[in-house]
C-alpha cells in the first residue's frame, strides 16, 4: 500500500511542478508590486491563473489520497520531485540557461528528498492511529499559526520578502497535510458521523491562507524557488509533527533509521539554499541590483522615490 501510496504522491507532484509553474506566471504577468487581496478578482479572471489552480487543486486530491494509504513521513518529502520539474518549466519559460551549480543544488534537493522516503518507509508504521489529544493538540497551535502569519502579512506586505511567504505556506501545508491524514483514518476507521469539524475548518482555514502566501511568493520570486522551500519545508514540519506528535515510528524505527532521516534532511536543505545563491534569475536579479546602485550612485542624492523602492525590493528578493 505504501508505494502505491508513492506513485499517487509523484503525480501529485507533477500536477504541482505544472500548476505553480502556470500560476506563477500569471501573478507576474500580472503585477510587478505587491500583491494584494484586491488583486483576486482579475486573477481569478486569468484562464492562465485558473488553469493553474486546476492543476494544483488535481495534485492536492491527488496527495489526499496518497495520505489515506500512507503515513505523512513518507507521503510529504516526495513533493521535492515538483522542485526539478518547475526549474526545468522556469528556465524555458524564461528562456534561463541553468546553470551547473544549479544543478548541483537541484541534485542535492532531490537526492535527499529520496532517501529521506525510502528511510521513511523502512521506519514508520502506516497503520497507526494517533491519540485524539494529538488531534486537538495539532488544531489549537495551527490556529494560533494562522493569527501570527496573518498579522505578520500585513505588516510584512510592502517589504516583499520571499522566504517569509514561502516559510509561512510550509508550515501551514505541513500542518494541513498531518491534519487531513487524521481526518482520513479516522473516517475509515469510524466513519464520517463522527468527524471533527473543527479539524475540516482549520484545514480549509490554513490551506486558504497557505494559498494567499503562496500567491505573494510568486510575485516577487521564481516559482522554483517557492517550490524549493516548499517541498523542504512542508515535509520537515509533517516529519517532525508526524513523530513527535502522531508517533508514528513503527517499530522498525531504529536511531540509525532516524540519522538517515536527519542527514538526508539536511541534504536537501543545503540544496534549496545553494539554489537561492546560485539560481540564473537570482543572479539576474543580483545583477539588477548592483545597476541600480551604481545608477543611484551617480544621480543626485535626491534619486527619486519610485527606484529607490525598486531597489530595495529588487534586494529582498
Amino acid at each position: 500500500m505504501q508505494w502505491i501510496a508513492v506513485s499517487l504522491a509523484l503525480l501529485a507532484a507533477l500536477c504541482l511542478a505544472l500548476g505553480t509553474q502556470t500560476q506563477s506566471a500569471a501573478v507576474t504577468a500580472h503585477t510587478q508590486e505587491a500583491l494584494k487581496p484586491s488583486n483576486l478578482g482579475s486573477l481569478v479572471r486569468n484562464p492562465k491563473w485558473v488553469a493553474g489552480l486546476v492543476l494544483l487543486g488535481l495534485g492536492t486530491a491527488l496527495n489526499v489520497s496518497a495520505l489515506t494509504l500512507a503515513t505523512v513521513t513518507v507521503v510529504q518529502p516526495i513533493g521535492v520531485i515538483a522542485l526539478v520539474i518547475t526549474t526545468l518549466l522556469h528556465a524555458k519559460h524564461k528562456h534561463l540557461d541553468i546553470n551547473a551549480r544549479t544543478w548541483g543544488a537541484i541534485s542535492l534537493c532531490t537526492a535527499g528528498g529520496a532517501v529521506f522516503v525510502v528511510a521513511a518507509v523502512a521506519g514508520t508504521d502506516p497503520t497507526y492511529l494517533s491519540d485524539p489529544q494529538a488531534e486537538i493538540i495539532l488544531v489549537a497551535i495551527l490556529i494560533g499559526l494562522v493569527l501570527f502569519f496573518g498579522v505578520a502579512e500585513l505588516f510584512l506586505r510592502h517589504r516583499r520578502i520571499s522566504m517569509f511567504y514561502v516559510l509561512a505556506a510550509g508550515i501551514l501545508y505541513g500542518f494541513v497535510a498531518v491534519l487531513v491524514r487524521l481526518t482520513m483514518t479516522h473516517t475509515i476507521a469510524h466513519g464520517i458521523g463522527q468527524i471533527h469539524w473543527l479539524t475540516v475548518i482549520m484545514i480549509v482555514v490554513a490551506s486558504v491562507v497557505g494559498g494567499w502566501m503562496v500567491q505573494c511568493a510568486y510575485s516577487c520570486g521564481p516559482p522554483d524557488l517557492v517550490i524549493a522551500g516548499l517541498t523542504v519545508v512542508d515535509p520537515i514540519v509533517g516529519v517532525v509533527l508526524g513523530l513527535s506528535v502522531l508517533g508514528e515510528a513503527g517499530p522498525d524505527f531504529t536511531p540509525g533509521i532516524g540519522m538517515v532521516m536527519c542527514l538526508a534532511g539536511t541534504v536537501a536543505i543545503v540544496g534549496v539554499v545553494l539554489l537561492s545563491r546560485h539560481h540564473p534569475e537570482v543572479i539576474e536579479r543580483r545583477e539588477q541590483a548592483k545597476r541600480l546602485r551604481r545608477e543611484l550612485s551617480s544621480e543626485t542624492p535626491s534619486a527619486d522615490s519610485a527606484t529607490l523602492k525598486t531597489l530595495n525590493s529588487t534586494r529582498e528578493h
